[in-house]
């Protein structure tokens, strides 16, 4: 979790036991699930969570907060699948990309088990504001991109006449690109075909980001 100051609303409510979270959490939940974060409503979460204005307010500075817990924890489940860049640098180029690989095709098997987390993720991609609200996580989110490329660089993995900023922004952009359009298109999509097309979509985020020198990827 980010850190948090010490007497803000945040760490307030860090202090609480996961049942006295989930007052709040499991509302808000539901509310931004039906309607998204901007027609989302602090007022009806509040009414559902049993809770008052003032006592609402003492552990969250506003809806924004409120939608940024609750993305958090359901993303929480996920950490242990993120790769550790250390361990990374310390394989072969094949297997750096096959790491990726796995890493990807696990996080589609829980986005597609874990229709919740899908709905609030969709919500990022339609809203600006939703975004907004959860800007210090997108931001670590692209800290970790370049900190995995950078490890991908050390092995010979990735491509090293480019400034690692600017491929991390690419990864970053295709990430962004393959989610928008699953999260657009998975319920149009024949059953178990998600997991195959995902798969295919990894090639898209590996070829730019391969030594130039190689014409092909460790996978094929």
């Amino acid at each position: 979790m980010p850190a948090s100051l010490p007497n803000s609303p945040r760490a307030r409510f860090l202090e609480l036991g996961e049942s006295e979270r989930a007052l709040w959490l499991d509302p808000a939940e539901a509310e931004f699930v039906a309607h998204g974060f901007e027609r989302a409503s602090l007022n009806r979460i509040i009414a559902s969570a049993g809770e008052s204005k003032g006592r609402t307010y003492h552990y969250f500075s506003g809806k924004g907060a409120l939608f940024d817990a609750t993305l958090e924890r359901r993303l929480e489940p996920l950490a242990g699948l993120m790769p550790i860049p250390e361990a990374l640098a310390d394989i072969d180029p094949a297997g750096f990309w096959k790491a990726l690989a796995t890493l990807s095709a696990r996080l589609t098997e829980r986005f597609q088990q874990d229709a919740t987390l899908a709905a609030l993720v969709r919500t990022l991609h339609r809203e600006k504001a939703a975004q907004e609200a959860v800007s210090d996580k997108l931001a670590a989110f692209r800290a970790r991109i370049e900190s995995v490329l950078a490890a991908g660089r050390s092995v010979g993995a990735v491509r090293d006449d480019l400034p690692l900023s600017m491929l991390a922004d690419v990864a970053l952009d295709v990430l962004i690109s393959v989610d928008r359009w699953f999260a657009r298109h998975a319920d149009s999509l024949p059953d178990g075909d998600e997991a195959a097309l995902s798969q295919r979509a990894f090639s898209l985020l590996m070829t730019p980001l391969l030594p130039q020198s190689k014409n092909e990827g460790p996978l094929s």
